[in-house]
């Protein structure tokens, strides 16, 4: 038996279609397999007692207008609204930095910065002692440069920010 070319060239034709469709269905299926599960929390998670510390501000800050507890108090109320609790002592700590540079004209620059910390030990082998150390958990900044009489405003605003960036890391990792 001969096959005409019109005949091979369906044939062939067929086989691929047929061969496609195969696989376009195991991928079909393949899709419809759930997802593996993401590992559950992050760094964050069962927090919910933290440290705060305010580093000490320069004479520059100062000048623009930066007080030690306004910026206690604008990063805290975010945390303290989610529900996550400020104490003197905590495994977590956050440590919140304001480094200032006054520019001339009475331009107010300032870079905000805060990070989270964890308290950790561990066993070096090397030297086979326990030692101690942290962990950073999260940090993130911002830069701000403005007048001095406006400056004060703004990065308290700021300072708020980052704890809000804080408590939505946070709230991922639970």
């Amino acid at each position: 038996m001969t096959l005409r070319p019109s005949r091979l060239l369906a044939a062939v034709f067929v086989l691929l279609f047929s061969a496609a469709g195969v696989q376009a269905q195991g991928q079909a299926q393949d899709q419809t397999q759930p997802a593996a599960a993401a590992p559950a929390g992050g760094p964050l998670a069962g927090v919910n007692v933290l440290q705060l510390s305010i580093a000490p501000l320069s004479a520059d800050s100062q000048r623009c207008g930066l007080q030690q507890d306004l910026v206690l108090e604008s990063f805290q109320q975010p945390l303290v609204a989610e529900g996550l609790s400020v104490q003197r002592s905590a495994h977590v700590r956050i440590v919140v930095t304001a480094t200032t540079v006054v520019y001339e004209g009475g331009t107010c620059i300032s870079t905000i910065g805060a990070m989270a910390t964890q308290n950790t030990r561990y066993f070096d082998r090397q030297t086979q002692a326990e030692r101690a150390g942290q962990v950073l958990m999260w940090s993130d900044s911002g830069l701000f440069v403005t007048g001095e009489r406006d400056h004060v405003v703004l990065t308290n605003i700021g300072f708020r920010d980052l704890a809000r960036s804080f408590v939505r890391k946070w709230q991922l990792d639970q």
